[in-house]
């Protein structure tokens, strides 16, 4: 009931965005369906976008076109719902998907993303999530990682991307990028 009636006063003035943190927090299923389903209705009805906050993998494959993954304040990736649920490219969102459980096919253990988040009020001078990341490098400690152009709709920013791209353009003609 309080999250309709949070709902109802955010819309009362008719905005043109909508900010949703965690709408659907605490709620049993049934009720977060007719949440999600009314704030579908509205933003259809009233034309209005909707920034959804949330760590609800499920909401958000429900709910969003396009996705930015943040961690630790710092977005590590942006792009659509299909190319960041089909095609992650940062190592945070990749333990993300590998810690929802799968209906489907054969049962398999989650596997949760090792070591601890980071000290918000000290953070580290590189990549935010490189002590936790299997695939870093030193630049990784060191340096915050450019944002890399996946492709349109997708970019990601992890130096492990980057290495990629470099070490596939160092083989052609035997230039480097």
């Amino acid at each position: 009931m309080r999250q309709r009636v949070m709902i109802a006063m955010a819309l009362a003035c008719e905005p043109d965005v909508l900010i949703a943190d965690e709408p659907t927090t605490a709620l049993d299923v049934t009720i977060q369906a007719q949440i999600l389903e009314l704030m579908q209705k509205l933003q259809k009805q009233l034309g209005m976008a909707i920034i959804l906050i949330t760590h609800d993998l499920g909401v958000i494959a429900d709910m969003c076109d396009e996705i930015i993954v943040m961690y630790s304040g710092r977005v590590c990736e942006r792009g659509t719902a299909n190319e960041i649920f089909y095609n992650p490219r940062h190592e945070y969102t990749k333990g993300l998907l590998r810690s929802i459980p799968s209906i489907v096919g054969k049962k398999e253990r989650l596997i949760p993303i090792a070591g601890s988040p980071v000290d918000l009020l000290n953070l580290p001078k590189g990549c935010a999530f490189a002590s936790r990341c299997d695939r870093a490098m030193k630049v990784c400690l060191n340096e915050e990682p450019e944002e890399l152009t996946i492709n349109a709709e997708h970019k990601a920013s992890c130096w492990a991307n980057v290495k990629e791209v470099y070490d596939e353009n160092a083989g052609k003609d035997g230039e480097t990028v």
